[in-house]
C-alpha cells in the first residue's frame, strides 16, 4: 500500500508539473508586458529573456525584438526576429520587421534564393518523408507488376522513372540538410554591454584574446558562420581571464577570425 501511495504521488507531481512550468511562464510574459507598458524597457528585457529560458515562441522573441530596436540595438533585435520568424516562417509582420532592422543596422539580410526558399531547413521533414514515400511506394509497385502483372513492359517505362524520382527528392533532402547545418552554424554579431563600446564594428581577431590584432571587423546585425570541427562541436577557446573565443567567417568566406562570445548570438541554441 506504501508503494501504491508512492507511486500515485510522483504520478500527480509529474502530472502537475507542466502545469506549473506553463503558469510560471504566462507570469513572467505577463509581468514583462506590464513592464514595457510602463516604460521600464530594461526591466522587461531581463523578464523575457528569463522566459525564454523556460520555453520559446514567436510573440516572446517577438516582443523582444521590438523592445531592443526601440534601444537601438539593431543586432539583438535582428538575433530574435529571426528566432521569431523561425517558429512563425508564415508571418509577413515579423518578416517585414527583420527587413527593416537589416536596413537600420546597415547590412544585409540573408541572400534569398531558390535553395534557400523551398529547400530551406523547415522543409527537410517534407522532403525525408516524400523521399521515403517516392521509395517505398516505386519498389511495392515494380515488384508487384515484376512478379505478379502480365504486362512486364511496363517496367521498364517505370523503373528509370522511379529511379529518377528517387534521385531528385534524395538531392532535394540533402539540400534542405545542407540548410540546416549552415542554420546550426549561423550567429548574428552585436556589441558587448559596454559603455565604453559605442561603435558597432566588432573586431574578428587572428587569435583568440582580446589583446591580439583584427584580422577584419563585422558590423552588428551582420550573419557569420562558427567553424565546427570533425565531431560537430564549435571551434572555441577559452583564455585566462575566462572568456571564451570563436572562429567565425562571413557567409561568403571573405572574412574570418576569432569573436568573443558576449558579441554575437545563435540563431539556434547550440
Amino acid at each position: 500500500m506504501k508503494v501504491y501511495f508512492q507511486g500515485l504521488f510522483i504520478g500527480l507531481f509529474l502530472c502537475l508539473l507542466p502545469c506549473s512550468w506553463s503558469t510560471q511562464q504566462d507570469r513572467l510574459f505577463y509581468d514583462a508586458v506590464r513592464a514595457e507598458a510602463s516604460g521600464d524597457l530594461d526591466l522587461a528585457i531581463q523578464i523575457y529573456l528569463k522566459t525564454a529560458k523556460i520555453s520559446h515562441s514567436s510573440n516572446l522573441h517577438g516582443n523582444l525584438a521590438n523592445l531592443y530596436f526601440k534601444k537601438e540595438q539593431f543586432g539583438r533585435s535582428i538575433l530574435h526576429f529571426e528566432k521569431a520568424l523561425l517558429l512563425d516562417p508564415k508571418n509577413s509582420e515579423l518578416s517585414a520587421n527583420l527587413n527593416f532592422a537589416y536596413e537600420m543596422a546597415n547590412t544585409s539580410p540573408k541572400n534569398k534564393n531558390l535553395t534557400s526558399i523551398y529547400f530551406s531547413s523547415n522543409f527537410l521533414s517534407f522532403w525525408i518523408v516524400i523521399s521515403a514515400i517516392i521509395f517505398w511506394v516505386g519498389l511495392i509497385t515494380l515488384s508487384y507488376l515484376l512478379f505478379y502483372s502480365t504486362n512486364k513492359k511496363l517496367v521498364f517505362y517505370l523503373f528509370p522513372m522511379w529511379i529518377c524520382l528517387s534521385v531528385l527528392s534524395v538531392y532535394s533532402s540533402s539540400l534542405s540538410l545542407s540548410e540546416q547545418n549552415k542554420l546550426n552554424r549561423t550567429v548574428i554579431v552585436f556589441e558587448p554591454d559596454s559603455e565604453h563600446n559605442k561603435s558597432k564594428k566588432v573586431p574578428l581577431r587572428r587569435f583568440a584574446g582580446e589583446s591580439n590584432s583584427a584580422n577584419t571587423t563585422v558590423i552588428s546585425g551582420e550573419n557569420l558562420l562558427i567553424d565546427f570541427d570533425d565531431i560537430g562541436n564549435p571551434k572555441s577557446h577559452k583564455v585566462s581571464d575566462g572568456k571564451t573565443w570563436y572562429l567565425a567567417r562571413s557567409k561568403d568566406g571573405r572574412k574570418k577570425g576569432w569573436i568573443r562570445e558576449n558579441e554575437f548570438g545563435w540563431i539556434l541554441d547550440p
